[in-house]
């Protein structure tokens, strides 16, 4: 299989926030809110709290930062094109939902 590929990046791109996400939300309840369990980060910080959505996940995003640093190391350039397009995927629902918290929607 061809590592080098733009949809190799895209697919890791799409799942590396997802580890961000609980790499996050596990630095979060341990030192931030040592009172609190991962279950509560999850269904009442993240899906009840409409207004902190945008912000997570574009704190997860670092973990995209991070593979793209990889794939530029290891000379990947399609799958570093195909990370660029999971982070601009990412990015037009971080705008999106920032916009209709703006507006009201």
């Amino acid at each position: 299989m061809n590592w080098d590929s733009r949809a190799v990046g895209f697919i890791l791109g799409v799942l590396a926030p997802v580890l961000g996400f609980l790499a996050y939300a596990g630095l979060y309840v341990t030192a931030i809110r040592p009172h609190h369990d991962l279950g509560w980060f999850v269904n009442d910080l993240f899906i009840g709290t409409p207004a902190y959505r945008p912000r997570v996940v574009s704190l997860s995003l670092i973990a995209d930062a991070a593979l793209f640093f990889l794939f530029d190391r290891k000379d990947m350039h399609r799958a570093m094109r195909g990370v660029i397009m999971a982070m601009l995927l990412y990015g037009a629902y971080i705008v999106i939902a920032l916009a209709g918290e703006i507006f009201g929607a």
